[in-house]
């Protein structure tokens, strides 16, 4: 098959992972794989290193009633005669409604990605933009299309997201590169800083656990609009020496951890938890959405079931005092990560886009 993928851009975030993982696992199985994005990215790169074929678009917005979108449409036209282009799978409200005029213009089949929860909208449940069939990818995000958004069931398949293996099965650095030592307990969040993903909460806890325990640390990697006011909030919580930040992707930040945590109020699938899974980290994450779907409690991970810094607290205390649970946890971990595979995500991907050929 000839594939076009549709992003808004190949910055470091789930979206562009999804896309460069799939585009990776695509090619593997002997497709020919485009990329089409805006024409700069700091992942844009990756495409090169895979050789995968990019094609760059004005797409960088937003808005789905942006003159970007009819510029990419235009840009694109040419393009998918001349690379006789077989499906057109996008992944953003933006990439859905270019893909849908695609379609609507050429012919060409298109399928829909959905990465997560989306507001409830009447322009949601109307204009949907969904494809020929929508990929779901996890069986929250499956309800939530079919309660929230009213898309029909039989449109929609699950696919869970797939991790390379190869960039995650070893560990390339220690703690120690990056300043603490190997008694130092490094406790990490990694992501988006923002309300939802749970770095007050994660805050909360360590003030906690920081009173019962001093060689505890809290590791913080990525960006986000909320970063100054997560900076204020340690400030006054007066822990200011045990919190570092990185700026590190998540194959190296996991390099440093001790137990990963994931406090998302909501989440859709949660890839990072699947990444630790291979590099033998511990995942404690909250019992909501796709976080559930992976982490099967005291098997592969553990969950909390309060969103309240106590009870988290309390499962990382767990993980610290039972070296015993903390390697079983590990074993499995490493077991049920070939479920989330990229080879696996590849091949069920590859079966919905044959249902509309």
């Amino acid at each position: 098959m000839r594939i076009l993928l549709i992003c808004t851009h190949l910055n470091a975030g789930g979206v562009s992972r999804y896309v460069l993982t799939l585009a990776k696992g695509l090619k593997a199985n002997g497709n020919s794989v485009f990329v089409a994005c805006a024409p700069s990215g700091d992942w844009l790169h990756k495409l090169k290193e895979e050789g995968i074929g990019h094609k760059a678009i004005p797409i960088k917005t937003k808005s789905i009633i942006s003159i970007k979108i009819l510029t990419s449409f235009f840009a694109l036209i040419g393009f998918l005669k001349k690379e006789k282009i077989d499906i057109i799978h996008a992944n953003s409200r933006v990439t859905q409604l270019l893909g849908f005029l695609l379609y609507k213009f050429t012919g060409i089949p298109y399928v829909s990605s959905f990465h997560g929860l989306y507001r409830k909208s009447l322009a949601r449940r109307h204009l949907k933009f969904e494809g020929l069939r929508s990929i779901a990818v996890s069986n929250h995000v499956k309800n939530h299309l079919t309660k929230d958004l009213n898309i029909p069931e039989n449109k929609i398949r699950v696919v869970y997201n797939g991790v390379s293996k190869k960039e995650f099965e070893c560990r390339k650095k220690t703690k120690i590169d990056y300043g603490f030592t190997k008694n130092d307990f490094v406790i990490g969040i990694l992501g988006r800083i923002s309300e939802e993903k749970g770095h007050f909460l994660a805050v909360e806890m360590f003030k906690l656990l920081s009173y019962e325990y001093n060689n505890v640390y809290l590791a913080i990697s990525g960006k986000g609009k909320l970063e100054e006011d997560l900076k204020t909030f340690i400030r006054l919580a007066e822990i200011e020496d045990k919190v570092k930040f990185f700026n590190l992707e998540g194959k190296d930040f996991l390099d440093i951890l001790d137990v990963l945590i994931v406090p998302s109020k909501k989440e859709g699938f949660g890839y990072v938890i699947v990444e630790a899974f291979l590099k033998g980290v511990p995942v404690i994450g909250f019992n909501t959405g796709g976080i559930s779907e992976i982490i099967e409690n005291g098997e592969n991970g553990l969950l909390f079931y309060r969103y309240e810094g106590f009870y988290l607290k309390e499962e990382i205390v767990r993980l610290m005092l039972d070296k015993g649970l903390s390697e079983k946890i590990i074993k499995k971990a490493k077991e049920d990560a070939k479920i989330f595979s990229m080879e696996n995500m590849a091949l069920n991907t590859e079966k919905v886009y044959k249902e509309v050929l």
